[in-house]
């Protein structure tokens, strides 16, 4: 693997080590639309209350009490302050309570993800599941499935100054984006409008019964169902003015990941201190990963960087890369390596 001659890079890793996080404020799911705990099957804490304002995560070893079960093929439906658009990168964050068993294993219960513009027809998001161990006590490793809500830790908390709850890799949980949806039929049809949407909708995953978007069963064993701990707005009409940065992180089968970043006001106006990432979902320094990468595309406005080579052969990743300009205006995206 080759070593990336940029200057931006180690500029970037440097300055984020010495500048603090910017804590701003979050719009969060205002309202309870519907719900369906199928008579609280598989038990759990039950109040949909719960699932309103900020997340309440307590970082990788613990997971919050602070939720609504959705009870076993049950779901919960919010609604909002503010409307969701398609903005740069990911749009909004979905917070469970997964915990992390040992470096990268987690406990995870799984939901589906689905969004309406007319509080009557639902995009889901596209969903795979990899592989999973099949244990009985739900613990996989960060990165098995995608497009699905529940596997990564939360670490947003009101009490948590040092986090910005927007950040996809500070706050933890996970993050979609709403580009994802754009051939889904019913945005095709313009049934669901992606720069209005205005209600989420979360559906339990029931392990052994429920299939991904290729009919692939899911293997999610646990002793209930998935708990929502709140539903976070990265970007919406107020906030989206067209000029921020964004984030496109791409992970091929083969795990030879590409980084853009790009900004139409250039790379100046980026904000190095800004740079975060993740692994696993579990924020790390940037430095190790950038610098051995290769810049494989710059312009004035973006750059490129990719790994320069293959990951070993059934390797589970889960990567996560976030960064604002220096007006604020934020991007960043939460990627998994598709194994098969």
């Amino acid at each position: 693997m080759r070593h990336s001659r940029f200057p931006f890079v180690p500029a970037l890793c440097a300055l984020s080590a010495v500048i603090g996080p910017i804590v701003s404020q979050a719009p969060n799911a205002t309202h309870v639309v519907a719900f369906d705990t199928n008579n609280n099957a598989g038990g759990g804490v039950f109040n949909p209350g719960n699932a309103l304002g900020a997340a309440s995560g307590l970082g990788s070893s613990n997971g919050s009490s602070h939720v609504h079960s959705l009870g076993v093929s049950g779901y919960l439906a919010l609604g909002f302050g503010v409307t969701l658009v398609d903005g740069p990168g990911a749009d909004f964050i979905v917070a469970e309570n997964p915990f992390t068993i040992s470096v990268g294993q987690v406990y995870a219960e799984l939901m589906f993800v689905e969004v309406s513009s007319n509080g009557a027809d639902f995009a889901r998001f596209p969903s795979k599941f990899f592989v999973g161990n099949g244990s009985s006590f739900a613990i996989n490793t960060v990165g098995y499935v995608s497009g699905l809500a529940g596997q990564t830790p939360v670490f947003a908390n009101p009490t948590n100054v040092n986090v910005d709850p927007q950040d996809l890799v500070e706050a933890g949980g996970d993050a979609f984006d709403l580009a994802d949806l754009r051939t889904h039929p019913l945005v095709i049809s313009g049934a669901v409008v992606l720069n209005g949407i205005a209600q989420v909708r979360l559906v339990d995953v029931v392990s052994g019964q429920s299939v991904d978007s290729r009919g692939r069963v899911i293997l999610d064993p646990s002793s209930g169902s998935a708990d929502v701990d709140a539903v976070t707005v990265i970007h919406h009409s107020g906030n989206v003015a067209g000029r921020g940065p964004e984030v496109a992180l791409d992970i091929p089968a083969d795990g030879n990941f590409r980084l853009t970043i790009s900004d139409p006001d250039g790379i100046a106006d980026l904000d190095p201190a800004s740079l975060r990432l993740s692994l696993y979902g579990e924020s790390i320094d940037p430095s190790p990963i950038l610098s051995i990468m290769t810049l494989a595309q710059v312009s004035a406005t973006s750059l490129t960087l990719d790994l320069g080579g293959p990951l070993p052969p059934g390797w589970l990743l889960q990567l996560g890369v976030s960064i604002k300009d220096r007006a604020g205006a934020r991007s960043g995206q939460l990627r998994q390596r598709p194994l098969n």
